[in-house]
C-alpha cells in the first residue's frame, strides 16, 4: 500500500482557531513542533520558520491566505524576534506578534523589546497559557 504524501496545509480540527493561520518562529525544532502541535490541536493552521529571514519570506509569500498571528522566539541567531517584529510592523502594521523566550521577561525588556507593551510569554509555558495568549491577541486585533 502506497503512503500518501503529506499535505502542505495541516488539517484543521474544530476549535477556537478555525480559519486562523499562525506562523511559529523558533530556532529550536522541538519548541517549534510543540507550539505548532498545541495550536493545531485547537484548530489553528500553522506555518513554521526556523529563523527571522525564513519567517519574512513566508509572510510575504502568504498572499491570498494571509498570516493572522506570529509567535516568535525573541533570542535567535541571525535576525532575532525583536528585529523580525520591527520588520513585520513596517509592511504589516496590524499583524499581531506574540514573543516567547526562555529568558526572564525583565532581561528581554532591558535588551530592548520591539514595543514596551509587546505581548510576551516566558518559556516553558503550559499549553493553556499559549492558547489563551494567542486568543486574546487575536481578539484584540480583530476588534480594531
Amino acid at each position: 500500500m502506497a503512503e500518501e504524501a503529506a499535505s502542505p496545509t495541516p488539517s484543521v480540527s474544530p476549535g477556537s482557531g478555525a480559519d486562523r493561520l499562525v506562523l511559529v518562529v523558533d530556532d529550536e525544532p522541538g519548541v517549534r513542533d510543540l507550539v505548532c502541535r498545541v495550536l493545531r490541536d485547537e484548530g489553528y493552521r500553522t506555518l513554521e520558520a526556523a529563523h527571522g529571514g525564513e519567517a519574512l519570506e513566508l509572510v510575504e509569500a502568504a498572499g491570498r491566505e494571509p498570516v493572522d498571528l506570529v509567535v516568535t522566539d525573541v533570542v535567535m541567531p541571525g535576525m532575532d524576534g525583536r528585529e523580525l517584529g520591527r520588520r513585520l510592523a513596517q509592511s504589516w502594521p496590524t499583524l499581531p506578534v506574540l514573543y516567547i523566550s526562555a529568558y526572564d521577561v525583565n532581561d528581554i525588556f532591558r535588551r530592548g523589546s520591539p514595543r514596551s507593551s509587546a505581548p510576551f510569554l516566558q518559556k516553558p509555558f503550559p499549553p493553556g497559557d499559549l492558547i489563551n495568549s494567542v486568543e486574546q491577541l487575536l481578539q484584540r486585533h480583530s476588534a480594531r
